[in-house]
C-alpha cells in the first residue's frame, strides 16, 4: 500500500511539474514571437482566460498516452515519440480552445514555437534523469562483466539498451560488425570497433569478459568460427533467440542464452510464402495427431497464427496435451483449441471426433519413433503406423477432408529398422488413398529434429551433466539434422503445394557426423573431449545406418517454388497389391513372431532389409581428443 502511495505521489509531482513548465512554454513562445518582454496585454490576457483548461487538457493528454505510467530511467525512443506525440496533441488543443472561445488568434509562429519549447522542457527533464542514470551505471566500479555485442543491427541496438537498463547483466562496451561503412560510428552511444575478423584485438585491448552475439538470423555457418574464436580465448559466448521466438519482435534480458548446439547447426531462414498457406488453413478446422510430441506440437504453434476455425489437438498423453493446449490458449486466446486425449487405434473414438469436429485439414505426427526400442517389438509399431494410419486414412476419405499431411522420415528409404519400413508402408497407404479420393493426401519426408524428445543431443546433454561418458554408436556415423520451427514451416508450406500422391522431401542440408555433434556439445559445456568427458563407442544398434538418405538413386525429382522442398511423384502402385500385403501384414500382430513379422513387412516393402547390418558393429571404445585415436575403455 505505501509503495502504491509512493507511485501516485510521484505521478502528481510529475504532474506539478509539466503544469509550470507548459505554461512557462506558452509565454516563452510569445515572448520570441513579440521580440519584447512587453507582451501585448490583449493577447496575454486571453491566454491567461483560458490557461486553467488548457493546462488540464494538456496534462489529460499525457494520462491518455501514458506519459506517467513510463519509468523515465529507462526512457528509449519509443518513449520519446510518444512525447513528441503529446505534445502536439496538446498543441492542437490549445489552437482549437482559442479558436472555439474566439479569445485570441495567435500567429502560427506562437504553435510551433510552443511546441518546440514544450518538447524541449517537458522531455528534457525526463531525459536528464535517464543520463544521470546512464552516468551513474557506466561509472559503476567494475563489478559486472564487459560485453562485446556482436552484430550492429536493430537486435544489437536494443540488446545495448536492454544491457543499460539491467546493468546487473552485463556492462555494454562496444559493436562488432562486418558492415564496413558502420564500423568508427556510434550505435545507442556505442562505438562500432571493427569487424568480426578484428574480434581478438577488440576483445584483449577493451578487456571483454562475455561476447553477446545479436544475430538472430545468422546461419550457424556464421556462428560457428566466432563460436570457436572465442572459446579458445576463454571468452563466454552468448546469444539471442531466432526472431520468430522474440515476442513482438522485442529483445529482453530475460531471452539472452548461452549458444546452444541448434545456434551452430541452424540455417539461412527458410522463406514461407504466408499467402499460400493462408490459403488452406485460415478458417479451417485443423487436426494434429500427435500434438504433444516436438513435432505435433510445434505444427500446432506454427498453425495458430493462421487463425483457424478451430485447433483440434490430437494426443495418447494427457500431460503432453494439456501442455500444449494451455500454452496455445495463453499465446493465442482467440483460437478456439480442442485437446483431445484419444488413442488413434481406436475407430470409435476416432470416428466420434471426426463426426463431432469435422476436420478439413489434418496432419499426422503421431508415431511410434524409437529405432532401437521398435526393433524388438515390432507388433506395437506396426499396429501403431500402419494400422492406425489406415484408419486414420480411411476417416479422412469418408469425411471428405479437404488435405491430409502425413510426416514420414529418411528412415523410410531403403529402411533397415521396422520403424523405417512402418513409414514407408505408410507412404504406401496414403499413394494408394490419393489415387481414389478427392482429398489431398500428401507425404513430406524429412531427417532428424534437433532437440526433440529422446533424440540425441538431449541424450548428450544428460549424459555430460551426469560427468560422461557421452556415448556415440559409430565414429562415422551421420545423421540429417533440421530444428523443429524450420521443419514444420516447411511441412506446412508443403502441405498447400501438393495435388495428392506426391512425397515432398525437405533440403536438409549436409549431414552431421554425430561425433562432431558430441565434441561440440561438450565444448559448449565449457569442458573438454577426450579430458573431462570421455566419449565411448558403442557399437551400431539393430536397425540402424551409418548414414541415412531422403531419396534413393532411383527416384525421380523436380524443384519446386520452394528452393528447400524437392517433390518425388513414385510411380503408380497396384492398390490392391498393396492393401492386401498391408491387411495380411496386420492379421499377424499378436499371431506371428518378431522375425515372421519382418518378414510379412518385407513383403508390403521389398526394399527393406531386415537381415543386412548397414555397418559391422564395433566394440565399445573410447574416444581421445588429443590424438584423434581411438582406444579400448579402461
Amino acid at each position: 500500500m505505501v509503495k502504491r502511495l509512493f507511485v501516485y505521489l510521484k505521478m502528481l509531482l510529475s504532474m506539478v511539474a509539466d503544469a509550470a513548465l507548459i505554461n512557462v512554454s506558452v509565454y516563452l513562445a510569445l515572448y520570441l514571437r513579440f521580440n519584447t518582454p512587453h507582451i501585448p496585454q490583449h493577447d496575454l490576457s486571453a491566454y491567461f482566460h483560458v490557461a486553467f483548461w488548457f493546462t488540464v487538457f494538456s496534462i489529460a493528454i499525457f494520462w491518455v498516452t501514458r506519459i506517467y505510467h513510463r519509468m523515465w530511467r529507462y526512457a528509449s525512443a519509443r518513449d520519446a515519440q510518444v512525447l513528441i506525440f503529446a505534445v502536439f496533441g496538446s498543441t492542437l488543443v490549445l489552437g482549437l480552445l482559442f479558436f472555439a472561445t474566439r479569445t485570441a488568434h495567435y500567429a502560427r509562429a506562437v504553435y510551433l514555437l510552443y511546441t518546440l519549447f514544450a518538447i524541449a522542457l517537458v522531455g528534457g527533464w525526463r531525459f536528464l534523469l535517464r543520463s544521470f542514470y546512464d552516468v551513474h551505471w557506466t561509472n559503476h566500479p567494475r563489478a559486472h562483466e564487459r560485453v562485446l555485442i556482436v552484430g550492429a543491427g536493430k537486435a544489437g541496438q536494443m540488446v545495448a539498451e536492454e544491457l543499460g537498463r539491467h546493468p546487473e547483466v552485463g556492462l555494454a562496451v562496444g559493436f562488432l560488425d562486418d558492415d564496413v561503412e558502420k564500423v568508427g560510428m556510434r550505435i545507442a552511444s556505442l562505438k562500432v570497433q571493427g569487424t568480426t575478423r578484428e574480434i581478438r584485438t577488440v576483445v584483449r585491448d577493451l578487456e571483454v569478459d562475455q561476447v553477446l552475439l545479436a544475430m538472430p538470423s545468422a546461419s550457424g555457418r556464421v556462428i560457428r568460427p566466432l563460436v570457436e574464436q572465442c572459446r579458445t580465448m576463454g571468452i563466454k559466448v552468448r546469444t539471442l533467440p531466432a526472431l520468430n521466438q522474440m515476442i513482438g519482435g522485442q529483445v529482453s534480458v530475460h531471452q539472452i542464452r548461452d549458444v546452444q548446439i541448434q545456434d551452430l547447426l541452424q540455417r539461412e531462414p527458410a522463406v514461407i510464402d504466408l499467402g499460400e498457406i493462408a490459403g488452406y488453413l485460415t478458417g479451417r478446422v485443423v487436426m494434429v495427431t500427435g500434438a504433444g510430441g516436438t513435432i505435433g506440437s510445434e505444427l500446432a504453434r506454427q498453425v495458430a497464427p493462421f487463425a483457424p476455425d478451430g485447433l483440434l489437438l490430437v494426443g495418447l498423453d494427457e500431460t503432453d496435451i494439456f501442455k500444449i493446449d494451455r500454452e496455445l490458449r495463453q499465446l493465442f486466446p482467440d483460437i478456439p483449441t480442442v485437446p483431445l486425449v484419444a488413442d488413434l487405434r481406436d475407430r470409435g473414438r476416432m470416428e466420434r471426433i471426426f463426426s463431432q469436429y469435422q476436420p478439413q485439414v489434418v496432419f499426422h505426427a503421431g508415431a511410434h519413433k524409437h529405432v532401437p526400442l521398435m526393433e524388438i517389438q515390432p507388433d506395437e509399431v506396426i499396429y501403431n503406423n500402419v494400422a492406425a494410419l489406415w484408419q486414420l486414412l480411411d476417416l479422412c476419405r469418408r469425411s471428405e477432408v479437404e488435405t491430409f499431411v502425413f510426416i514420414s522420415t529418411d528412415k523410410a528409404v531403403n529402411p533397415t529398422s521396422v520403424y523405417g519400413a512402418t513409414k514407408r508402408a505408410g507412404e504406401l497407404l496414403v499413394g494408394v488413398y490419393a489415387a481414389q479420393s478427392r482429398t489431398r493426401f500428401v507425404t513430406v519426408r524429412f531427417g532428424n529434429v534437433l532437440g526433440s524428445r529422446g533424440s540425441v543431443i538431449p541424450i548428450f546433454q544428460q549424459q555430460i551433466r551426469n560427468g560422461g561418458p557421452v556415448t556415440v554408436t559409430h565414429p562415422d556415423m551421420v545423421r540429417y539434422f533440421m530444428t523443429e520451427t524450420e521443419a514444420c514451416q516447411l511441412v506446412i508450406q508443403a502441405g498447400s503445394m501438393g495435388r495428392g500422391g506426391e512425397i515432398f522431401a525437405l533440403d536438409m542440408g549436409e549431414p552431421i557426423r554425430i561425433l562432431d555433434l558430441a565434441n561440440n556439445l561438450i565444448r559448449l559445456s565449457g569442458l573438454r573431449p577426450g579430458l573431462d568427458i570421455d566419449i565411448v563407442f558403442t557399437g551400431v544398434r539393430p536397425g540402424e545406418k551409418l548414414y541415412e538418405e531422403l531419396l534413393t538413386a532411383e527416384d525421380r525429382t523436380r524443384a519446386t517454388h520452394h528452393e528447400r522442398i524437392f517433390v518425388h511423384n513414385e510411380g503408380a502402385h497396384d492398390a490392391r497389391t498393396v492393401l492386401q500385403g498391408i491387411e495380411q501384414l496386420i492379421r499377424q500382430v499378436g499371431r506371428a513372431s518378431a522375425s515372421e513379422l519382418k518378414i510379412y513387412l518385407k513383403a508390403v516393402v521389398p526394399e527393406y532389409q531386415p537381415d543386412t547390418s548397414a555397418a559391422p558393429v564395433v566394440r565399445p571404445e573410447r574416444w581421445s581428443s588429443d590424438n584423434h585415436s581411438r582406444v579400448a575403455p579402461n
